[in-house]
């Protein structure tokens, strides 16, 4: 019983996590600018300096 207790909380998790990156698509990424501003959750603008970092192969570790 534990174990389907468990099981539908991760899927709730998963499913809630996917409903809040669903937001970004590649054209809002693209389109980012920063404005100074502080964003809750998922922010294009730092998604965005991810990547871009990423392809500037910059690594803070």
């Amino acid at each position: 019983m534990i174990r389907l207790v468990l099981a539908a909380a991760a899927m709730l998790v998963m499913a809630w996590d996917a409903t809040a990156a669903a937001k970004l698509d590649a054209v809002t990424v693209n389109n980012a600018q920063f404005d100074g501003s502080e964003a809750k959750g998922v922010s294009a603008t730092v998604l965005k300096a991810q990547i871009l970092l990423d392809r500037a192969r910059f690594s803070p570790g």
